[in-house]
């Protein structure tokens, strides 16, 4: 029997429901083609079927931990790196990797992970593990050679009929990189302007404070001197003077030393502290111009703090910040009590410093705001002091809060990862 299917021997109704239908599919491409075309991000669609075949594999054998599997097994990255063909891409790609013919681009995807490699094993512990997504920021090496950021976001199959079928997304992020570089920039001047405005602050106490010890030293170097001019010197007294001459001189060394690395512009370096120490070394800057005004700085150290990780002039700008803001509202506040209270602690894998003053404390309507950028209560104030204080402080993985004291005054509260948490890789909120 002649099988042989002719379009001719289909009745009118049926060729016209089959031109319809094909004309609908035309659309529905053109429309999918528009759309892949004009999404501003660089598309490709890959085939992954060999690798799934692998984790169905891996997951039958036993293998549980992909992480820990690839990094005995790094060849299987390697072979998915080659194995895992781009198969479809959209204009915008070529233009991020600046290839002119579509035909470089389908390829296995080694090249699009070769600017970040570990990149290519992420993608693969994140569809073995059957997550629908996968987030990260990464670098893209272009064919000309140049490094550009970018983000890639990753979709897998989560139907079983479509396997061989992953979406990749990639998009161009040296704009923004750009930005966030020069926000961190500006964001660091600041700083560094806060920590000349501290020290133009107290001035008068560093002179002070560097001019005594100096003054010893000159005074017992006039001593020393009249002592050994004598026929018979008296050794003794000779050698405690220059010991005290000596013992003056590294004070001044150190006062000059704090003031230096306070003032410097140096890049933050992170290093396992003893806060206790830190806190301690801060209120040196402040004590004496506090005692000056007649406001006395106690403190309440917890003796058994666990050591955090962290830079140690940026956490002592935080610390003389809030001693200074402390200063000011005692000055402002007609209260009789004039007294700062520095109290250290931990709890729940976290040290903390608290510095509490006897002000009139913080209004209640603008407590929430007090931390935002240019927010200030002083007339002569550039708002920039808390608000830098929050990005130091959440730059180390932790939090800073303010509240009133039913007692009086207000109270600024830091909370640090500890030593363990920070090598950990985990942090907690407070």
């Amino acid at each position: 029997m002649d099988m042989t299917f002719h379009e001719s021997s289909l009745k009118p109704d049926a060729l016209g429901d089959l031109s319809r239908r094909l004309r609908e599919l035309e659309i529905s491409e053109a429309r999918y083609r528009t759309l892949f075309n004009n999404v501003p991000a660089a598309v490709f669609q890959v085939d992954a079927s060999e690798v799934e075949d692998v984790f169905v594999s891996l997951k039958r054998s036993g293998v549980e931990d992909i992480d820990a599997y690839l990094i005995e097994n790094p060849h299987l990255i390697d072979i998915a790196n080659s194995s895992v063909m781009v198969r479809e891409v959209n204009d915008v790609a070529l233009r991020l990797f600046g290839a002119t013919e579509v035909s470089q681009l389908l390829a296995p995807v080694a090249y699009i992970f070769a600017g970040t490699p570990e990149a290519s094993a992420n993608v693969m512990s994140a569809h073995f593990r059957g997550r629908p997504n996968h987030y990260q920021r990464l670098k893209i090496k272009r064919f000309d050679g140049r490094l550009v950021d970018a983000a890639l976001m990753v979709s897998y199959p989560q139907l079983t009929s479509n396997f061989d079928t992953s979406v990749l997304m990639i998009t161009d992020m040296t704009e923004q990189v750009r930005i966030e570089t020069e926000l961190r920039k500006m964001e660091n001047e600041f700083a560094h302007f806060s920590k000349l405005s501290m020290l133009g602050e107290f001035s008068g106490a560093i002179v002070h404070e560097v001019r005594q010890p100096l003054s010893v030293v000159a005074n017992d170097a006039a001593t020393a001197s009249r002592w050994l001019s004598k026929s018979d010197p008296n050794l003794p007294k000779v050698r405690e003077l220059v010991q005290r001459i000596e013992d003056s001189a590294t004070h001044a060394t150190e006062v000059i030393k704090r003031v230096h690395d306070m003032a410097s512009k140096a890049t933050p370096e992170r290093r396992i502290c003893d806060l206790n120490r830190l806190v301690a070394s801060a209120i040196t800057f402040v004590k004496k111009e506090a005692a000056r005004r007649s406001i006395a700085i106690t403190t309440k150290f917890s003796p058994a703090l666990p050591e955090c990780e962290a830079d140690p002039i940026q956490v002592q700008q935080v610390v003389v910040n809030l001693l200074i803001n402390a200063i000011q509202a005692i000055e402002r506040s007609e209260r009789p009590q004039r007294g700062i209270c520095v109290l250290t602690r931990t709890g729940d894998g976290r040290v903390s410093f608290e510095v509490q003053d006897s002000g009139s404390g913080i209004p209640e309507d603008i407590i929430g705001e007090i931390f935002e950028s240019f927010f200030t209560t002083r007339k002569d104030g550039m708002g920039m002091g808390l608000s830098i204080c929050r990005s130091i402080v959440q730059s180390h993985g932790g939090n800073i809060s303010a509240r009133n004291d039913p007692a009086g005054g207000a109270s600024f509260q830091v909370w640090l990862p500890s030593e363990i948490l920070s090598l950990n890789g985990s942090t907690s909120d407070g």
